[in-house]
């Protein structure tokens, strides 16, 4: 259905700049291997077309919230019809990041109560894509607009903070009187006949009935029982794998169709650039921005440098070795050659 420029333009700005809490200002510009999206299933719930929304990637925040004071002024209230966000995070590769939710709280509580979240407020972020929800639960006593604050941190391994919510930051939710009984479920809202209305994919009195289960993800349509049709790129039982044309390199992984998350010291559209200015020498591997992992003997780095302790210690090994298995006369007599050692002095 077409709509006016304005329209659009304000769909397009509530989708790209009223991401709740998780516009989160960067308190380290570094390297890193954290990341948090809008998938395209909850795009098209906000602006009405499929489009993942890249908030977080590789631990630094998109360029679109670096001015989010001057954007918030901006922001229109969440709408009537949506009662929940979906987020999803990520964290890759060896390391281990951790959350911390430390306020939810509305500022309206005749209109809405506190925001809810899906998940512990103290935790590790998941090493698989998962979804985080954040709801908005609107009493039905009054309309009206409600303030409400979610405050959310996320740390390293030693504790640092990597990434915060904007201090003392405000936001709201269009919330009506219409109240159904026993309430909507699975995103479904009250309409003004009491009546719930549900989102693709649900059904029922209350939306608590599932056409699909699990449900269609990433703009997949439910159209009938435990049968979804997935939108060009995706494919499986509930449209929850990409179908990449170019195969990510180097152990990336594909996340959405042209999108790879790069493993530790690689880097490109394919994960095909090694971070490493210089290839690993010696069979090391590139782990980060020119740093390599030597194996046993080897230092440097780029692994270019012979660890003479080590080397000692293997010629030590294969010494006691012999020793103890020397070699028989039928492999003297036979003209067997011993295999010399590898390493050289």
């Amino acid at each position: 259905m077409a709509t006016s420029t304005a329209t659009y333009a304000s769909l397009r700005s509530y989708a790209l700049l009223h991401v709740l809490p998780f516009l989160l200002a960067s308190a380290a510009q570094r390297e890193g291997t954290f990341y948090l999206w809008i998938d395209a299933h909850q795009a098209r719930t906000l602006i009405g077309f499929e489009e993942d929304i890249l908030i977080v990637s590789e631990g630094k925040m998109a360029p679109f919230t670096h001015d989010f004071r001057k954007a918030q002024q901006r922001m229109p209230a969440v709408p009537v019809n949506i009662q929940y966000m979906n987020f999803t995070w990520q964290a890759t590769g060896q390391a281990e990041y951790y959350y911390e939710f430390q306020t939810l709280r509305s500022l309206d509580k005749d209109v809405m109560a506190d925001p809810t979240v899906n998940v512990p407020l103290l935790g590790t972020v998941p090493h698989k894509p998962s979804v985080i929800q954040i709801g908005f639960p609107c009493l039905g006593n009054q309309d009206g607009v409600a303030a409400f604050e979610v405050t959310v941190i996320i740390m390293d391994e030693e504790g640092n903070v990597i990434l915060r919510t904007p201090h003392n930051a405000i936001f709201f939710k269009t919330c009506q009187r219409a109240k159904c009984p026993g309430g909507c479920r699975n995103g479904g809202f009250c309409n003004e006949r009491h009546v719930c209305e549900c989102p693709d994919g649900f059904y029922g009195p209350h939306c608590e009935k599932a056409l699909c289960a699990p449900r269609c993800l990433n703009g997949g349509l439910c159209v009938s029982p435990g049968m979804c049709i997935c939108p060009p790129g995706y494919y499986g039982v509930n449209c929850d794998k990409a179908n990449c044309t170019r195969t990510c390199q180097n152990g990336g992984t594909c996340f959405h169709p042209g999108k790879c998350l790069c493993a530790p010291g690689f880097e490109g559209q394919h994960c095909e650039i090694s971070k490493c200015r210089q290839p690993c020498r010696n069979g090391g591997k590139c782990i980060g921005k020119n740093k390599c992992k030597c194996p046993k003997g080897f230092l440097g780095d780029f692994c270019s440098k012979g660890n003479r302790a080590g080397v000692m210690t293997a010629q030590r090994a294969a010494s006691a070795k012999h020793k103890l298995h020397p070699a028989s006369t039928k492999d003297v007599d036979s003209g067997k050659t011993q295999p010399e050692t590898n390493y050289i002095l």
